[in-house]
């Protein structure tokens, strides 16, 4: 019972996380999807709006470790994942006190350690999927869907990283890698908080 209710909760949490993704994108910014960073919209006037979508990923990750910490999946990969998830809340927790540097400007401490957290947290949140591919199993009716996502979100991650490392890329790529990869894993853990309601 406790189980299928963070389920429940994790899916309402990450919904109402893409619902502030797009609405992000839709209010005015002076930042697009291209050629902006995610990360961007927490510093200026989408801040507040940013900030809340954090802390609902933050308890999103949290509601989903309920779900481990109540006995679901195979013993053997109950704690890689809550280890993982741990490191997950703690880092949305504290991304809003780590505003970006915006490009253009120096690089300071601060934003140094933005980018730590933010690589951390994209690694944790791709490491994890195939985790809970595992500890889920093949014979869930949305194994299909899961392996499909997990397999979006590397390529994701793989185009955002050579964008990253190639500086003419940049402007025109990284934009809009990042946000399919956003998309990708929000899905995936979607999905997977369904799959755990269903069983």
């Amino acid at each position: 019972m406790i189980t299928t209710l963070a389920a429940t909760a994790t899916a309402v949490l990450i919904l109402a996380r893409l619902a502030i993704l797009l609405a992000l994108h839709l209010v005015p910014s002076g930042y697009n999807a291209v050629e902006h960073a995610v990360s961007d919209y927490h510093v200026g006037p989408t801040r507040r709006l940013a900030v809340v979508m954090t802390w609902l990923t933050a308890a999103s990750w949290a509601t989903l470790a309920v779900c481990f910490l109540t006995g679901f999946g195979p013993e053997g990969e109950r704690m890689p994942i809550l280890v993982q998830l741990a490191g997950l809340v703690v880092i949305f927790i504290v991304l809003p006190f780590l505003p970006t540097t915006l490009e253009g400007q120096k690089l300071d401490l601060v934003g140094a350690l933005h980018y730590v957290a933010a690589i951390a947290w994209f690694a944790l949140a791709y490491s994890l999927t195939g985790n809970l591919v595992r500890a889920i199993g093949d014979s869930s009716a949305l194994a299909a869907p899961l392996q499909v996502l997990h397999v979006v979100a590397l390529v994701a991650l793989v185009v955002l990283i050579a964008a990253l490392l190639v500086k003419r890329a940049r402007r025109h790529v990284f934009g809009l890698a990042e946000r399919v990869f956003l998309v990708a894993i929000s899905l995936f853990y979607l999905v997977a908080s369904v799959a755990i309601i269903l069983r």
